[in-house]
């Protein structure tokens, strides 16, 4: 081991010294040096997610930006178009890193630009949830935040995916909203970014942003032209799919079906008996959109109700309203029966004898009219002469009968018979 002499270890340490005095002192912020022009004025604008810089005359250039989300574990890639990246759309609110990485003659360089969300902490917007109702309107939904100031006021933005503002909506100075309706969604992209931001003189507010699949938020609604029928075998139910905003076919659609019978009331007590357990079924979207179920055994009230669903998602729509089949009539009692059962055979004996009475009574005002005796015979037999067909007498002659009225009551008819020509 040799030792180094003194004079040399002196004006060993006084070169060091002078060679870290020139160099300066090292600041950590300071990027690399990759062509210092190429990363001046180094920006990022949140409407448009786009991350520029001012190109310079100097060699090197940016190859590609990166973004990175720490706390929701997101990293993204782009390549470089000139002197910008542009990322497509994404949730700024946590706080994003941007990062430029390019080349200057063999070296790799990079550079970081911090992205923060302005505003004291706790005075954004919360919960920020959003559907599409009714096929037509676009409803969000979200709460104040825990330190927002009292004159906090909050509006909400949908952007598209390049940027534009395709529905807004504001509530009136002096109300802070947890609600905003857009009514018209005719430019609503599939992808859309919505922000609520929030305004208050006494300082910065935070923001509150998401990306949301516009068909994954729809919430269908009930289906419509629901009906029913029961006959002696089964039930039938039959529907029509509810109006989407997002095109839809068949295959997309589920529905649920819900039916119950329901006791008559007890005839004893009037309260209603225990309900029976509901029987639920889930069946594919089809083209009929109907379902027969077996018809409940003892007759009864029965109700039934349908509800639609998306088959990539879990939602449901709200039910439709419950059709109620059948009577609440309660069966009547075994006494009633008898007693309805004898009131009517002795209706119907009345009824008998008070026809038999008035053919009797008929009989005896109107008796029939007495036949014509023979004066020889005392036959009732008729001439064929009185039924007024040219008949022959005895001896083949014509004859002729000529009945002469009675006149006075109760003298019996005369009959006369002329003698036929040619005999006295």
């Amino acid at each position: 081991m040799s030792i180094i002499p003194l004079p040399q270890l002196l004006a060993l340490l006084c070169c060091c010294g002078l060679a870290a005095a020139t160099q300066g002192p090292t600041d950590p912020s300071t990027p690399p040096n990759l062509g210092l022009a190429h990363f001046h004025n180094l920006t990022f604008d949140p409407g448009t997610w786009t991350l520029s810089w001012a190109c310079g005359g100097h060699d090197g250039a940016v190859m590609s930006c990166t973004v990175i989300d720490q706390e929701a574990g997101i990293r993204r890639r782009v390549r470089s178009r000139g002197c910008r990246c542009r990322f497509q759309p994404m949730e700024l609110h946590r706080g994003v890193d941007l990062e430029v990485a390019g080349d200057k003659g063999h070296a790799q360089v990079h550079q970081t630009l911090r992205f923060e969300n302005e505003g004291a902490p706790g005075s954004g917007a919360e919960n920020l949830t959003c559907e599409i109702l009714a096929a037509h309107f676009l409803c969000c939904y979200w709460a104040v935040g825990p330190a927002a100031p009292d004159d906090i006021r909050y509006s909400l933005r949908v952007l598209n995916a390049t940027g534009h503002e395709v529905a807004s909506c504001s509530a009136a100075p002096g109300t802070p909203p947890t609600r905003c309706q857009a009514d018209d969604l005719t430019h609503l992209p599939r992808l859309a970014y919505i922000v609520v931001t929030g305004q208050s003189r006494t300082g910065l507010v935070r923001f509150l942003d998401a990306v949301v699949n516009t068909k994954g938020i729809e919430r269908l609604g009930p289906p419509d032209n629901v009906s029913a029928s029961c006959n002696f075998s089964h039930c039938t139910i039959t529907w029509a799919p509810p109006p989407t905003w997002a095109p839809m076919t068949e295959q997309d659609f589920r529905f649920e079906i819900e039916w119950k019978s329901c006791p008559p009331l007890s005839s004893s007590t009037q309260k209603a008996e225990p309900s029976s357990i509901a029987q639920k079924v889930v069946i594919a979207g089809r083209e009929d959109n109907a379902f027969a179920f077996p018809s409940p055994a003892p007759r009864g009230r029965l109700w039934v109700r349908v509800r639609a669903g998306d088959t990539r998602s879990d939602r449901w729509s709200d039910w439709s309203p419950a059709l109620e089949l059948g009577s609440e009539a309660t069966t009547p009692p075994r006494a009633l029966v008898l007693a309805a059962s004898s009131c009517a055979a002795l209706l119907c004996a009345l009824a008998l004898g008070a026809a038999c009475r008035r053919l009797a009574l008929s009989r005896r005002l109107l008796p029939p009219i007495p036949g014509i005796r023979d004066r020889v015979s005392d036959d009732e037999r008729v001439n064929s002469e009185v039924r007024g067909h040219g008949g022959r007498g005895a001896r083949g002659s014509e004859v002729l009968l000529t009945l002469a009225p009675p006149t006075a009551p109760g003298r019996p008819l005369t009959l006369s018979v002329p003698p036929p020509p040619g005999r006295r």
